[in-house]
């Protein structure tokens, strides 16, 4: 008689604690409201400096297509993106920055994501819960709560051939010859160029999908 006590004891704590388990797992399924959509930027800021030697003219980039309000938490979107705001839990704003050598300008992307885990380049987004949202960068996990941001910097030195222009005499009177590039460096000296990547990833928590215009 004891012996079948115990058993329905032990049965009725197990029940109890996989019914627990089972309500917390949907709790964090559900978190993300179907009216409600993450939003996450990631910024890439890369700058650029010439060592010794003279650095080839840098890429120019251009293209804001988003403006987001920290304060109303109101996100415009100033290019029609063809997503449905209905079917996206994430929303991941994507920022390029060229300075220095580099190059210049300003770019921006909006990605549409509807289910997780997410990767784009070396950021992975895993999940969105109650706790934040747990990424991986680089194959190192963090966690961010509402309002966070994570930065790292890289440095590194890249060695580059100068393009010297040369200019070639005609063989003929009338015979045109374009200046071209010629790959070897007659001033001897090495282009050296230091490129430092900063790496932002900032989340803004949950905002209200009737705030997404476009």
């Amino acid at each position: 008689m004891i012996a079948q006590i115990k058993l329905l004891v032990i049965t009725s704590i197990l029940i109890t604690s996989n019914s627990c388990s089972v309500n917390k797992q949907q709790g964090e399924k559900d978190f993300i409201k179907p009216e409600q959509v993450a939003f996450i930027e990631f910024i890439h800021t890369q700058d650029g400096e010439a060592i010794s030697g003279t650095a080839p003219q840098g890429r120019r980039i251009d293209g804001p297509t988003y403006r987001f309000d920290k304060e109303t938490k109101q996100l415009e979107i100033r290019r029609k993106e063809s997503f449905s705001i209905d079917t996206v839990k994430v929303l991941l704003g994507t920022v390029k920055i060229l300075k220095g050598v580099a190059g210049t300008g300003l770019s921006m992307r909006i990605n549409a994501i509807g289910k997780l885990p997410y990767s784009l380049d070396n950021l992975t987004i895993s999940k969105v819960s109650s706790k934040g949202i747990s990424i991986t960068f680089d194959k190192k996990k963090h966690l961010l709560k509402e309002g966070e941001e994570w930065e790292i910097t890289i440095d590194a030195t890249t060695n580059m051939d100068t393009p010297i222009i040369i200019k070639m005499k005609p063989q003929y009177k009338d015979e045109k010859i374009a200046e071209k590039p010629e790959t070897e460096n007659k001033t001897n000296i090495p282009t050296i160029i230091k490129f430092t990547d900063t790496y932002k990833i900032i989340y803004h928590g949950l905002i209200d999908k009737k705030g997404v215009t476009q």
